[in-house]
């Protein structure tokens, strides 16, 4: 879990963690940088429960914390690794259900769920679908992102080196994973939500939007360059009204613009 700047949810992220029907864990808690109360508040819990490890960071190591995981997945000693964002919630079923699914499934690396959407108050407010088998998931992938990165569980010591190639500013999650696709590894998606999502006014997803917007389209391009993929028209077309609305409405507004084009297109 990494972790800047989130003394609003951390608490709560983490106790969904450390309450999971699924015990037999570890929780390593990345302090990347922050300097509000979220210290004092990883600290406590470390001390309260010695499944808890501590890695603290002087300074944000930036990459939206996928740097300071890379740090973080090079230390895990579980047979699997489970990631979470400090302003999240997992279910409480979350990791049993998604170790089971690999148990089950020896083939497959990684596997995600659907995805509760939560606001600033933990109010349900939608529900984020994905296809379930690799095939489904691989063929949407140009598309959109059809791995919630949250809700994310995946085999230890399979992908050598870093989990996250940081070829990009921002979306090295979305990059990565077409990577290790493209590697041979499968991945899945149970049909239920097993992480709560949360959207709020003070996280990253209402910031630099537009800047986002064309890095996902840089990482779509290399995905064609990349996997042969041929899109329907419609979705090319999809994307080029999307680029073009992105890119010509005021700052203040490609927020709500790119929750238009999500439920329109199910980007």
């Amino acid at each position: 879990m990494p972790v800047h700047n989130a003394e609003r949810f951390v608490e709560e992220a983490i106790r969904s963690v450390l309450s999971q029907t699924f015990a037999d864990l570890e929780l390593i808690l990345i302090d990347d940088g922050s300097t509000d109360r979220s210290p004092a508040i990883l600290r406590q819990y470390r001390d309260r429960d010695d499944r808890v490890r501590l890695i603290v960071n002087a300074t944000a190591l930036g990459f939206g914390g996928e740097k300071a995981c890379n740090e973080a997945y090079r230390q895990a000693r579980g047979t699997y690794v489970a990631k979470l964002d400090a302003d999240d919630r997992a279910h409480p079923d979350r990791l049993a259900r998604q170790v089971a699914f690999l148990e089950g499934n020896p083939n497959v690396f990684l596997v995600g769920s659907w995805l509760e959407i939560i606001d600033g108050q933990g109010r349900t407010v939608g529900v984020r679908k994905y296809p379930t088998d690799h095939a489904a998931i691989f063929r949407e992938f140009y598309f959109r992102s059809c791995i919630g990165h949250p809700s994310i569980l995946f085999r230890n010591g399979v992908v050598p080196g870093d989990f996250y190639e940081l070829k990009f500013p921002h979306l090295n999650d979305y990059y990565s994973f077409f990577r290790h696709m493209r590697s041979g590894l499968e991945f899945a998606n149970i049909p239920a939500c097993l992480t709560a999502y949360r959207v709020h006014t003070s996280n990253t997803v209402f910031t630099g939007l537009r800047e986002k917007w064309n890095t996902n389209m840089a990482i779509k391009k290399v995905i064609l360059e990349e996997s042969g993929i041929r899109p329907p028209l419609h979705q090319k077309a999809a994307l080029g009204v999307a680029t073009g609305l992105i890119n010509t409405v005021p700052e203040r507004r490609v927020f709500q613009t790119l929750n238009f084009l999500r439920q329109a297109f199910t980007l």
